[in-house]
């Protein structure tokens, strides 16, 4: 959603509030000299810090161009500063190297922080200074400022280091879920494959015996069977070569299978038994006008009942869902779509193991498959040949 990353910026956001707000005050206190100088570029600082959290590498060379601007202006009017940098333009830049060193490549990350650094270094002594030594006194040690940059470095490049090595892993734990869903998928529309093609073979068989029985009386009676068993036979080699391509590829490793489908010879009658039960209701039209084969009835049937089972799991205040299955031009059609809001990260992103393995189930069958967010709800729509191309 888009709201989601100005909601992730916001308590960044708020401190970068909080301590321009400090910094005006102290500069009020002090009464220093061209004041009114510096909380402009501090600011403009902290804005290159919020647009570094989702652009780093044009965050960070906005902050230093920024800081450089800033920096020789308050050089040139004299402004001068209780520290060598505001503490808004501290925490803008430890907010930089944050952004930079999680998501940036390790090599242009170390350019980008090192320039950064080298960057508020020059800065710091570039501004005029409101405090100055007394006459005869002891400056701090070098060794002892030294401590306090490196401390000021070492913090947001190590917390920028944790951030990339978490991100990392909860990529692959990502990648590793889509993998699972697509296996779960790939085995339950191999067994159903395997069920339509035993079925084939069935009546090939049945086809055959009753041809043998019928020859001894009617000579030409083979030669009449002959075609349909024929046609059932490059069916299920047509299916058996989509089982195939559905196990091709299988990585090791085990996938929950899915729920056992019970099915019967009308698809229309199917749909109505997966869709009545549970709330809300939902209004289903089915119109067939073309033959469905047995493979793509059931991956219909698993396409519609997985839909409405996740409207009705994540669909917030949804008062109907509708169902529609209709034949057109040489494919099956399916449209679900519902009126309720989204719900949490499910509905937000939706890139749950359902939605995977839906897509995947259409793939596999050479179809095209859509899911997203409309104006009033949640729409998922599915295209998939009547008769499927032999590979």
């Amino acid at each position: 959603m888009l709201m989601a990353p100005v909601l992730r910026q916001l308590p960044l956001a708020i401190l970068l509030v909080v301590l321009a707000l400090l910094d005006v005050q102290t500069l009020v206190e002090l009464d220093t000299a061209g004041r009114g100088w510096v909380v402009p570029g501090a600011v403009a600082v902290a804005a290159m810090a919020l647009l570094a959290q989702a652009r780093p590498v044009a965050g960070a060379l906005g902050a230093v161009a920024t800081l450089v601007v800033s920096s020789g202006l308050l050089r040139v009017v004299g402004a001068e500063m209780p520290a060598g940098l505001a503490a808004t333009e501290f925490a803008a830049l430890a907010a930089v190297i944050v952004a930079v060193v999680r998501r940036v490549p390790a090599v242009v990350a170390t350019g980008l922080t090192g320039l950064v650094l080298a960057t508020a270094v020059a800065a710091a002594q570039l501004r005029p200074a409101y405090w100055s030594l007394p006459a005869g006194s002891t400056p701090e040690p070098w060794w002892s400022v030294g401590l306090s940059g490196v401390a000021m470095a070492v913090l947001p490049v190590a917390y920028g280091w944790y951030l990339r090595g978490r991100d990392r892993e909860r990529a692959r734990a990502s990648r590793a879920a889509v993998f699972a869903a697509r296996q779960r998928e790939r085995l339950g529309l191999a067994r159903e494959l395997r069920d339509v093609v035993a079925h084939q073979v069935g009546v090939m068989t049945e086809q055959v015996r009753a041809a043998q029985v019928r020859s001894a009386a009617e000579p030409g009676a083979a030669a009449q069977v002959l075609p349909v068993i024929e046609r059932s036979g490059i069916e299920a080699l047509s299916v058996m070569r989509r089982l195939v391509t559905a196990l091709r590829d299988r990585e090791p490793g085990e996938g929950q299978a899915l729920a056992p489908l019970a099915r019967t010879t009308d698809l229309a009658a199917d749909l109505r038994t997966v869709t009545a039960a549970g709330s809300p209701p939902v209004r289903l039209t089915v119109e067939l006008a073309e033959p469905v084969a047995d493979e793509v009835a059931t991956s219909v049937l698993r396409l519609v009942q997985e839909s409405v089972t996740n409207a009705r799991r994540h669909a917030d205040r949804a008062r109907e869902i509708v169902a529609s299955v209709w034949t057109e031009a040489g494919n099956v059609r399916v449209e679900v779509r519902d009126d309720g809001r989204a719900t949490g990260r499910v509905r937000g992103h939706r890139v749950g193991s359902g939605l995977v393995g839906m897509r995947e189930r259409v793939r596999l069958l050479g179809g095209r498959f859509t899911a997203g967010r409309t104006t009033g709800g949640w729409r998922v729509t599915a295209d998939v040949p009547l008769r499927q191309a032999e590979r």
